[in-house]
């Protein structure tokens, strides 16, 4: 029984591990999107951009979806990227280190005859 948690134990620190890693990664992705998404709005002709504000219920969800992303405080995507840093590190440190972690003893089981 001791050998089944152990292995148990294992394998769900790995899986845990590896779940905290891709919300990192993903949250990584987020975060690139929205600083490019907001880059491309801002190198956009400024009439343009007024008419886009302007006409906003007219546009298509991905430019209603980038004219809000540009208003997204820098300070908000400092904190998301951080938490992605500590997500990926906290995920590959789970994942690395729970291989490693004591196998159960196990008892041979000796045949009578």
């Amino acid at each position: 029984m001791r050998t089944f948690v152990a292995g148990f134990g294992r394998w769900f620190l790995t899986l845990l591990g590896g779940v905290l890693l891709g919300a990192g990664l993903v949250l990584h992705g987020q975060v690139a999107l929205v600083r490019a998404m907001t880059n491309e709005v801002q190198q956009t002709f400024f009439l343009w951009r007024a008419i886009g504000e302007a006409t906003i219920f007219l546009q298509g969800g991905d430019v209603q979806m980038a004219m809000a992303m540009t208003e997204a405080p820098p300070e908000v995507l400092r904190e998301c990227d951080f938490a992605a840093w500590t997500l990926v590190a906290v995920g590959v440190l789970i994942a690395v280190t729970a291989p490693l972690l004591p196998r159960g003893r196990r008892s041979a089981k000796r045949v009578s005859s």
